[in-house]
């Protein structure tokens, strides 16, 4: 009787608070914003909304398209391609990853601005860089990544032996290629593509910064809200930026039921094409040559332009803009980590539990729960941060506008409290998927044991399966760790100047043209970000750390 009531209290809290801190806030952009009376929307806002619709698509399909055949040829290069390189476009391919959402922009910046040295100084051109191509480019950058990563874990587990029977059966390498391995990787293409299309349509700080006049419908919802205080049209662009990526997230939901090919995994070190065509060979080389390259040279210029005392005027080296930053409140870097920190761990670990409660313990509406846990994924942060800061100014966490509308407002909103509880309900989605996948390869007769030994539910769950899950939170740790770190879309319209992290000071620093002090600033907040996994990494491995060098030592003696 004790554990059923342990499971439906977890069970309980757990559904309330994924409606109260998921599904309220988006449902409350649409209803305090579409059913406030201060002012009533119009065709003309209707036509600018389809505009910035437009305008989103006219930059996610091509940034879509180049970033997963980047990544394709950057995946395939890495690991099929018999060459010494390899290792370096792995790594030169993770870059990315850890950088704040600013970087490319910064380094844009200072190469085709105004005062940038190619379009300056080299070309000698005073025209203005700014719009959808430059918004293509950079995200095109950061993106190739996230793609490189999806569709290298599919390289790594496609069964070699097919391409070895179609060897066998006469067809050439380059037949090979193109009509049993891309094949074999459609399915993961193809999810890659949608997922990679939502995080371009959700992406507001490069149009903000390179667009110019060139608004897509994230960075327009910042503008309503900061610029005018249009909740109404804000409201109307953010359902028109929710459709699509809604659209997105659920196609790729039923992509993943239905997928059809498996294959047994193959070790990476074994993986490779034992002839390659010269025009395959070529190509992969040439694409991912192309985007290390551009990669490199984003942060190469950062680094470069961290150390220069006036970018565009005085290339001297110089240590101002760190004195400038360093100077400044330091307090924003330890509520970045403090706050990195914090989500990261209690995100993955309420993410695994979610995940364990919805395919062990058979919780009440498990597609529900499932659906609300991993729906944050398809939530723009901007909208995300918009439905906190439309509900969480009213009593009873919000649900007071319509029950209290007289009792004074016992808010949330300003509170420190509000931003780790909107950074853990947006990425409580990671330790999800991490324990789904991690559960899919337990033995379930491993829980039926202990409980039959007589465990209760909590012992059962924290020392048989969590340790049995801890790859799956070491994995999401990370992941949410190096993300919240760069955060901004979800956050930035909740901050208060008492609670202000380094990724906003970057964002201000970099929107009042101080190029310098922006890049030095992105610099510290990378190797902060580097500095942090690598030291959770070596707590989380140290003994597996520990015995390798025992190993070392052991076998050295014995020489």
């Amino acid at each position: 009787m004790r554990q059923s009531w342990v499971s439906k209290l977890s069970q309980g809290f757990m559904i309330l608070c994924l409606v109260y801190f998921i599904l309220l806030p988006i449902t409350g952009v649409f209803v305090y914003g579409f059913f406030d009376e201060q002012k009533a929307l119009t065709l003309q806002d209707l036509v600018r909304v389809m505009g910035f619709l437009k305008n989103s698509m006219i930059v996610s399909v091509p940034a879509t398209v180049l970033s997963v055949v980047f990544g394709i040829a950057l995946s395939l290069t890495a690991y099929r391609l018999p060459s010494r390189s390899a290792g370096y476009f792995r790594l030169i391919g993770l870059i990315p990853l850890i950088d704040p959402p600013f970087v490319g922009s910064i380094a844009f910046i200072m190469l085709f601005g105004r005062n940038g040295l190619i379009t300056r100084y080299l070309l000698g051109l005073d025209s203005s860089p700014y719009g959808w191509h430059g918004i293509v480019l950079l995200q095109v950058l950061s993106l190739s990544s996230i793609a490189y990563l999806l569709i290298s874990s599919a390289i790594r587990k496609i069964d070699l032996s097919l391409e070895d029977a179609a060897r066998n059966l006469g067809l050439t390498e380059l037949g090979i290629f193109f009509k049993v391995t891309l094949p074999m990787m459609i399915p993961e293409i193809a999810n890659t593509a949608l997922l990679i299309f939502l995080m371009s349509l959700a992406d507001f700080t490069t149009p903000l910064i390179i667009g110019g006049a060139f608004q897509t419908l994230a960075s327009s919802i910042y503008i309503q809200i900061t610029g005018v205080y249009n909740m109404k049209v804000a409201s109307l662009t953010g359902a028109a930026l929710l459709l699509p990526c809604v659209a997105a997230f659920l196609i790729h939901r039923y992509r993943l039921d239905q997928a059809g090919y498996v294959s047994e995994y193959n070790d990476s070190a074994q993986i490779h094409f034992r002839v390659v065509h010269p025009a395959v060979r070529v190509g992969l080389i040439a694409l991912s040559g192309a985007i290390s390259v551009m990669i490199l040279t984003k942060n190469i210029f950062i680094l470069i332009g961290a150390f220069t005392r006036h970018w565009g005027h005085d290339y001297a080296f110089s240590l101002d803009h760190f004195k400038v930053v360093l100077a400044k409140d330091f307090s924003p870097f330890i509520n970045t980590i403090r706050l990195a920190v914090t989500v990261a761990v209690v995100a993955s670990l309420l993410g695994i539990l979610i995940a364990y409660l919805v395919r062990t313990k058979k919780t009440v509406f498990p597609k529900v729960v499932d659906f609300l846990a991993l729906f944050p994924a398809a939530i723009p942060g901007i909208l995300f941060g918009i439905g906190y800061l439309v509900v969480f100014r009213y009593p009873l966490f919000g649900v007071g506008k319509f029950i209290f509308e007289d009792t004074p407002r016992v808010i949330l909103l300003g509170t420190e409290l509000i931003i780790y509880i909107i950074c853990i309900a947006r990425f409580i989605n990671v330790g999800t998927r991490a324990g789904y996948a991690t559960l899919e390869h337990l033995d379930p007769d491993l829980e039926n044991a202990a409980l039959t030994l007589g465990a209760s539910w909590f012992f059962t769950f924290t020392r048989v399966m969590m340790p049995a899950l801890k790859d799956a939170f070491f994995s999401a740790f990370f992941k949410n760790l190096s993300t919240t770190m760069t955060t901004l879309g979800a956050i930035i319209l909740l901050i208060l100047p008492s609670n202000k992290v380094a990724i906003q000071l970057l964002f201000q620093t970099l929107v009042s043209s101080s190029i310098g002090g922006a890049a030095a600033m992105a610099l510290l907040i990378s190797m902060t970000n580097i500095a942090l996994l690598v030291l959770f990494h070596g707590l989380f491995y140290s003994r597996q750390y520990y015995e390798r060098m025992e190993r070392w030592f052991y076998e050295r003696r014995s020489e």
